[in-house]
């Protein structure tokens, strides 16, 4: 599931068209009067919006819609193991701000839970932001593989929960993800 930034951060409305800036030409003018664009304007800066919604009216820029979406993450669980060896499994709760560390091998466990700052968690949301981690493909699979690694995460959103798993493949950004774990936990995830 990738970050849709044409859905109104708002009222959640998907009636939504694009804001263009700059001197329209006749073509441009007739698609706003249909109501498929809005002009914006000729003055331009970076915090000029993106987007309308045609259902309340709020207007948005592109990372508005981002930070929108992170903030809407209230809970991640990600785990990482093999057949023959360690499974770890890190589990961040947003609104309590309380991590858990675990490691199963084989039947010994062990486990760490901690409270972290409300400074450590923004932090940790900001490198998911900077990892691309909410556009990350559902499944990554290596067909020719049977055994090795596995790994699955799970993203509690109001509302709605993701998953998103891989067998033997990775996204390109996975080892700065576990590195980001390590660094929240102090333990290994690997």
């Amino acid at each position: 599931m990738g970050i849709n930034v044409k859905k109104c951060p708002d009222c959640h409305s998907l009636n939504v068209i694009r804001i263009i800036y700059g001197m329209p030409e006749y073509e441009l003018f007739q698609e706003a009067e249909a109501g498929k664009v809005k002009l914006g304007g000729c003055c331009i800066d970076e915090s000029v919006p993106d987007y309308h919604c045609k259902g309340c009216g709020y207007e948005w820029n592109r990372q508005e819609a981002i930070d929108h979406a992170y903030d809407e993450i209230t809970g991640i669980t990600a785990s990482i193991g093999g057949f023959f060896g360690s499974t770890y499994e890190v589990a961040v709760d947003f609104p309590s701000r309380n991590v858990t560390w675990r490691r199963q091998l084989g039947d010994s466990v062990a486990e760490e839970k901690k409270e972290i700052t409300s400074e450590a968690m923004e932090r940790f949301v900001e490198e998911l932001k900077w990892l691309d981690f909410l556009n990350w493909k559902a499944k990554y699979v290596e067909p020719y593989v049977l055994d090795g690694t596995q790994w699955s995460i799970e993203i509690r959103r109001e509302g709605r929960t993701l998953r998103k798993y891989g067998s033997n493949k990775f996204p390109e950004e996975w080892g700065d993800f576990c590195s980001l774990l390590e660094t929240l936990t102090g333990r290994e995830f690997r």
